[in-house]
């Protein structure tokens, strides 16, 4: 089993936002395969745009390679949203994505912590499922994309 290094990332050094975004373009195009998209939004996100995010950026290294990224919306008091959790194709099934949720959870001053993905991503939901998160509702993206909303039960 891997020890993840868990830690807050600098999203502002355009060196780390493109270490964060080189995680999340290969972490979307599997989970754009997965569920049969063909022209998938969150791809098109730009290192730019990783940079000027508003949001906190938590990474799981090991070895000193960046394996995993959470993605936190804290705008609202008492409120977490988690508006990414990716993890490399080549660190799948190690215990990144769990190494984040449990920090994320452990370390979140909120009553709410809420995550959405499409019904589709079986990974995403066990990941998620297998860490308090049940299920609050179903909805649709504008494209069509049949999604999920979870929210972490203490």
């Amino acid at each position: 089993m891997d020890t993840w290094r868990v830690a807050r990332l600098d999203n502002k050094e355009p060196e780390v936002a493109a270490a964060i975004h080189r995680v999340m373009f290969a972490a979307y195009s599997v989970e754009a395969e997965l569920l049969g998209i063909a022209d998938f939004l969150p791809l098109r996100r730009t290192v730019g745009q990783i940079v000027a995010a508003p949001t906190e950026f938590i990474g799981a290294s090991v070895e000193g390679a960046l394996a995993a990224v959470v993605e936190l919306d804290l705008s609202e008091p008492g409120r977490v949203s988690i508006d990414s959790l990716v993890t490399d194709p080549a660190y799948t099934r190690r215990g990144s994505a769990t190494a984040l949720l449990r920090h994320v959870t452990s370390e979140a001053v909120a009553d709410r912590i809420t995550v959405s993905t499409a019904t589709g991503n079986e990974p995403a939901l066990l990941l998620y499922s297998g860490q308090g998160f049940v299920e609050r509702s179903r909805w649709f993206t504008p494209d069509g994309i049949a999604m999920v909303t979870l929210r972490y039960q203490r």
